[in-house]
């Protein structure tokens, strides 16, 4: 069990350390609009993007026009005069109802990881990255209790001889 859960925490660090050095930024998917591509539960890693750089197609993630807010949906237009993107969730039938402007766009897709979200939506109250550290740091106290009880355990039992 102590090596299983050693194993994780290495992988849990490596993992949140790779993203911060990087600048990814981790969202969870809550919405279904993204079906098939993208399922409730999978987390986006989003990467900063220059506005002339995108391409319809894209799959980005912007802050909606509710304060704190952020979506996931595809490129399906862009008009470089106004600086705007449309999108459309892959799920859904129409275009979202508003342009996006460039200053709204968090960053382009850069990979996604399934069911990663559904911790970060238990940890809600603070960001994926964020909640990836709360749960590294989680494994990291679980091993050094266990490597303190195993210590203790042999530390008995060689006094008992």
């Amino acid at each position: 069990m102590f090596n299983i859960l050693a194993i994780v925490t290495v992988i849990a660090v490596v993992f949140v350390g790779f993203n911060l050095l990087s600048g990814a930024k981790g969202y969870a998917v809550t919405s279904p609009s993204m079906k098939d591509t993208l399922n409730v539960g999978d987390v986006v890693f989003v990467k900063t993007v220059d506005f002339d750089s995108l391409q319809v197609g894209d799959i980005v993630t912007v802050a909606s026009s509710d304060k704190g807010k952020f979506f996931t949906h595809r490129v399906v237009e862009i008009n470089k005069t106004d600086r705007t993107i449309t999108t459309r969730g892959d799920a859904n039938g129409v275009d979202d109802p508003m342009p996006t402007e460039a200053e709204r766009i968090v960053g382009k897709v850069w990979y996604s990881v399934p069911l990663l979200g559904f911790i970060t939506i238990g940890f809600s109250f603070v960001s994926g990255s964020v909640g990836l550290l709360i749960l590294a740091g989680i494994a990291v106290v679980l091993v050094t209790v266990n490597c303190i009880l195993t210590k203790s355990k042999k530390r008995r039992g060689e006094s008992d001889e």
